[in-house]
């Protein structure tokens, strides 16, 4: 698993016009032809679809963010490197930066994301004097119903970030002790660290 990719989104070079697939709540499946475009969703808006985006006979298709389960998009010289996202009534748009059967993290941006030709993702931050626009990791265990919010995705990793962390993953008392005594200042590597949670309800006695 690669770290999070932060770009200011005045530099970001990532295609926000995508191929890809949209899961709706009723079970139906909205795929991209070849020449078909996703443009990638941000904050809480309805998912465009291009059809023959790049023709003079194109046609838009909207999907609303309430009818969409989640989407897995990719960019076209890309295919095997899929990204996906869901909506979360509480957040909007969040990328899936990691999922286990037992775990779930994600990023949430303000200004939206990119996907590089290479694959690879960038989360999108527009700079201001004094802040920057939000970013948000939100953790979610299996069978919870709500997202966690553990703290922006764009700042350094402090004791404050790491507790929060931990508590919410209490249930691991080893994998919380490890993360409460982290030195890393990176907040995606700590975040990374969840790939081995396991809730002592599922361990062997």
């Amino acid at each position: 698993m690669f770290l999070l990719c932060v770009a200011v989104s005045s530099t970001a070079g990532a295609a926000s016009l995508v191929q890809g697939i949209i899961y709706l709540k009723d079970g139906s499946v909205v795929e991209c032809s070849e020449k078909d475009r996703l443009k990638l969703p941000k904050r809480s808006g309805d998912v465009k679809l291009l059809r023959k985006a790049f023709y003079k006979d194109k046609v838009k298709e909207i999907f609303k963010y309430e009818d969409i389960d989640s989407i897995v998009c990719w960019h076209p010289v890309s295919p095997a490197h899929q990204r996906k996202f869901i909506p979360a009534p509480e957040a909007g748009w969040l990328w899936a930066y990691i999922e286990t059967p037992y775990i779930g993290a994600y990023v949430y941006s303000q200004k939206g994301y990119g996907i590089d030709n290479n694959g690879g993702i960038q989360v999108l931050v527009k700079q201001r004097y004094f802040s920057r626009s939000k970013t948000v990791y939100y953790l979610r265990k299996e069978g919870d119903a709500e997202f966690h919010d553990v703290g922006s995705a764009s700042r350094n990793a402090k004791k404050g970030f790491r507790e929060r962390i931990a508590e919410y993953i209490s249930d691991d008392k080893e994998l919380a002790e490890q993360i409460l005594g982290s030195e890393s200042s990176n907040r995606s590597k700590i975040i990374l660290m969840l790939n081995d949670y396991y809730p002592k309800t599922d361990k062997t006695q």
